[in-house]
């Protein structure tokens, strides 16, 4: 029972690891799963105003893997909480937790403030 209880904690971390960084698909930017990454359009941190209810919850961050490394436009920057999050161009990345599905970017133009990246 213990051996695989570590074997499985072993591929859990080894497919964690492996992630990959944010990407492009079909003019959108994505995560390892496909979905669609959105940048706050505001000024510093997300408000009240940039979401309805809490906008940690409704649009969290994109958090990098503790391998993760910085290339081309894509960046590391540090959440409040002081987890390592992706960023592109210095704007930080955040799900939707809207989106159901790989594609999908229901959140594009929410308040004003959340856009997909469209690099």
């Amino acid at each position: 029972m213990t051996q695989t209880l570590v074997a499985l904690l072993a591929a859990l971390l080894a497919t964690q690891a492996n992630a990959a960084p944010p990407h492009m698909i079909d003019g959108l930017m994505v995560d390892d799963h496909g979905m669609t990454l959105y940048a706050f359009a505001g000024h510093g941190h997300p408000d009240s105003t940039a979401c309805e209810g809490d906008c940690e919850q409704n649009f969290p961050p994109a958090i990098a893997d503790s391998n993760d490394e910085p290339t081309g436009r894509l960046s590391i920057i540090k959440t409040a909480k002081g987890e390592r999050q992706w960023a592109y161009q210095g704007r930080s990345l955040h799900h939707g937790r809207m989106d159901k599905k790989p594609g999908d970017h229901q959140g594009d133009g929410l308040n004003g403030a959340w856009y997909p990246v469209r690099p």
